[in-house]
């Protein structure tokens, strides 16, 4: 019985099995901007205590703000640690997949004039280590009766590969609608789809549900790099929080194959069978 507990452990333990990822890149604002001051002041985000603005931290007692309180074309910045996995700019990267994310409060109540936008890009190299494409959440604030949501005070968002008013539209083909002010996961997943790079954009609210996903990308993965900048390439909101920003790579040799350990166990709960078999026999002879 004690090898039967054995082997369902380890199938268990075999299913729950995800690869794990190695963060290269976290910032939380707690001490500084470090990783989101590489561009120069004007790209800088103020670094603001929990409750400024009455917006309580995603997490932690800091976040930071881009824009400094009046309107701006372009926002704050930041290399995640350094261009293609820290390697630095135009230096020769290979693909492997990795993820950013950040958090962005969402001020549905903020008071601000319908068709107000941010886009937000996170943007990837090529294979020679410098700017290959944008993938950009196109966001705007609206109280209007067209598009997702019409009638209501909410945001509007969706995703592509250009930024600013002549290139992009929040309420494109694939657009959905917030309406609740809140913290927002925003994350970008680059990987490998069949030799060509795939990026999963989603939105996870702060219950971790999942609002939205789009997947963008057509690019050969031969001629695709490592990560370049995130930037919030148009904010027109005055001041826009955000949090917990973060890069992240797979670590693919951190966890054990799963599919081995199933095996594995399957040959330790046949042997367990048949020890019990065993056992069975022996008791009714008894």
């Amino acid at each position: 019985m004690r090898l039967i507990l054995m082997a369902c452990v380890v199938l268990v333990t075999a299913t729950s099995q995800r690869v794990q990822a190695g963060v290269l890149y976290s910032n939380g604002f707690e001490t500084n901007i470090a990783g989101w001051d590489a561009f120069g002041v004007s790209f800088h985000p103020t670094r603001v205590a929990s409750g400024t603005n009455s917006i309580t931290s995603a997490s932690g007692s800091f976040h930071a703000q881009s824009g400094g309180g009046t309107v701006s074309a372009g926002g704050s910045a930041g290399n995640w640690g350094g261009y293609n996995f820290g390697a630095g700019n135009a230096v020769a990267t290979s693909f492997q997949e990795y993820t950013t994310s950040l958090d962005i409060f969402l001020n549905v109540a903020g008071g601000f004039a319908n068709d107000t936008r941010f886009d937000f890009s996170s943007a990837i190299n090529n294979s020679a280590g410098t700017f290959l494409r944008d993938f950009v959440f196109n966001a705007g604030f609206y109280n209007d009766s067209t598009g997702p949501g019409a009638n209501t005070s909410r945001f509007v968002i969706s995703a592509g590969n250009n930024a600013t008013r002549g290139s992009s539209f929040p309420k494109n083909t694939g657009a959905i609608a917030i309406s609740t002010t809140g913290w927002y996961t925003f994350e970008h997943r680059f990987f490998d789809n069949s030799g060509v790079l795939n990026v999963d954009m989603k939105i996870i609210d702060s219950s971790n549900a999942l609002v939205n996903s789009w997947t963008l990308g057509t690019d050969p993965i031969a001629g695709v790099g490592g990560n370049r900048y995130g930037w919030f390439v148009r904010n027109e909101l005055g001041t826009l929080a955000f949090d917990n920003t973060q890069l992240s790579t797979l670590d693919a040799g951190v966890v054990p194959e799963p599919t081995s350990l199933a095996i594995f166990g399957l040959g330790i709960l046949g042997m367990a069978g048949v020890r019990l078999r065993r056992w069975k026999g022996e008791q009714s002879k008894a």
